[in-house]
């Protein structure tokens, strides 16, 4: 179990409409009684769980592989999260994330930082929720390519004077100049099937957006 590649996350925020039937999943706080509510057992259940009755605990800590319940606030339950999941299975290459947007923005920007903390480098990490698909491009070339139902691709910089060259999108640009008080990069468009080449000299975010 060790060997775990790749793992879905569902945190406590705005739930997908559609859960993915599809790989393994990691429930953290009010996200994994979803989960257990929807008859999944996570490998993982975590959180401190303040925010659930004692009887619901019980009910996920019965299904789970691993269950551990945070008893610091030092780190978020998201970041708690993918540090016991990369405890658990070091060879994990791709984490997902779900349910970690929604009405509570401390939470999102929270969740959004952590997609470029140096912690995770090493894993290909994505928030992602029915509308939007949001990742980290390293600095160096990247590929993206085309998801079929989303039409937009914005880049948004989360460092100062990021140079960005863009190819095989509607909007093409060669060294354009990123900084943080002006979005100059944002509603891009795929071109068909075409993968869209993106280099930048410093990481950036990455959203893939539906209308």
């Amino acid at each position: 179990m060790n060997e775990q590649r790749e793992v879905n996350i569902m945190l406590g925020g705005e739930f997908p409409t559609e859960v993915p039937t599809i790989g393994v999943w990691c429930g953290v706080d009010k996200g994994a009684l979803y989960l257990a509510d929807k008859g999944i057992r996570p490998l993982l259940s975590c959180g401190d769980f303040d925010s659930i009755s004692e009887s619901d605990r019980k009910k996920i800590e019965s299904i789970s592989e691993n269950f551990k319940i945070k008893e610091s606030q030092d780190l978020t339950d998201a970041d708690y999260a993918l540090e016991e999941l990369v405890r658990l299975y070091p060879s994990i290459e791709k984490i997902n994330i779900y349910g970690a947007t929604g009405k509570r923005l401390d939470h999102f920007f929270g969740n959004i930082f952590l997609l470029n903390n140096e912690k995770y480098e090493r894993i290909e990490l994505s928030i992602i929720d029915d509308n939007n698909i949001i990742t980290i491009a390293k600095s160096e070339k990247n590929v993206f390519p085309p998801k079929k139902g989303y039409k937009y691709f914005s880049i948004i910089p989360i460092f100062q004077d990021t140079k960005m060259t863009i190819k095989n999108s509607k909007y093409e640009a060669e060294n354009l100049l990123l900084t943080l008080d002006r979005p100059n990069a944002t509603s891009n468009e795929f071109c068909g099937e075409k993968d869209i080449k993106l280099e930048v000299n410093k990481n950036v975010l990455v959203i893939y957006s539906k209308d």
